[in-house]
């Protein structure tokens, strides 16, 4: 079932039209924003994101009545993330804007994380997370700025005893926000921190940051797009 929010939801007005794509953990979200609202649609079924996110992009596109030749700007979230779920929606992304001549926009997942999170959080500091391989996170620091969060620090890999140690450094200060909150209520209970499930980041969350991007003219060549992975590929042994 497809969403419709108004776009009070993000404090924001604009006139073109955004196609928005998320699908680096968890779930595959694509959302559409245009002058009167967004439209987006959020499936559960992560590990089939390649059969499922071009008829996703199609479903989106009907539902809020837009030709995919109408759109203005794609926005895709660029990772850190699954490395096949990067791979497979930068090369959605990277072939729409191909077959529209609509520039592509990517968006930090992190920071999309984080900033989303906005309305969620009230302690000075923000820490989103992200699963990367069994018992290793992606995370970074975020601290209260001006009524949203600011980045303060460069983003990190590494285990969760590194993590647990991040954050007791922050006890009663700091909230986790992560899509996959479960795995961490132990870490952050340790940490003395707070723990938020971020079930309100989807698609719809890159839209403000990619109009932003847009509207400085922060645009690259698609030949220079890459996903952001963090780190480097190691095959399963």
């Amino acid at each position: 079932m497809s969403v419709f929010f108004d776009f009070d939801f993000f404090h924001l007005t604009f006139s073109h039209k955004i196609l928005a794509i998320e699908c680096t953990h968890r779930c595959i979200s694509i959302a559409v924003g245009a002058p009167d609202g967004v439209v987006e649609e959020t499936i559960w079924e992560w590990q089939r994101t390649a059969e499922s996110i071009v008829p996703l992009v199609d479903k989106v596109l009907a539902a809020a009545a837009i030709a995919i030749s109408d759109i203005d700007l794609l926005a895709l979230s660029s990772g850190p993330g699954s490395f096949t779920a990067l791979r497979i929606g930068m090369a959605t992304a990277k072939g729409l804007s191909y077959g529209t001549d609509a520039p592509l926009v990517t968006v930090s997942t992190m920071e999309a994380l984080a900033k989303s999170a906005r309305e969620h959080v009230d302690t000075p500091f923000l820490v989103p997370v992200i699963p990367a391989r069994k018992g290793e996170f992606y995370y970074a620091l975020y601290a209260s700025k001006d009524g949203g969060f600011e980045e303060i620090g460069e983003k990190t890999y590494a285990p969760v005893e590194r993590l647990k140690d991040f954050l007791e450094l922050r006890r009663g200060r700091c909230t986790v926000v992560a899509r996959e909150i479960a795995p961490l209520q132990e870490v952050c209970l340790a940490g003395g921190v707070g723990a938020v499930e971020a079930d309100f980041f989807t698609a719809a969350s890159l839209i403000p940051l990619a109009n932003k991007q847009y509207t400085a003219g922060e645009i690259s060549s698609l030949e220079t797009l890459i996903p952001d992975y963090q780190q480097k590929f190691r095959p399963k042994r």
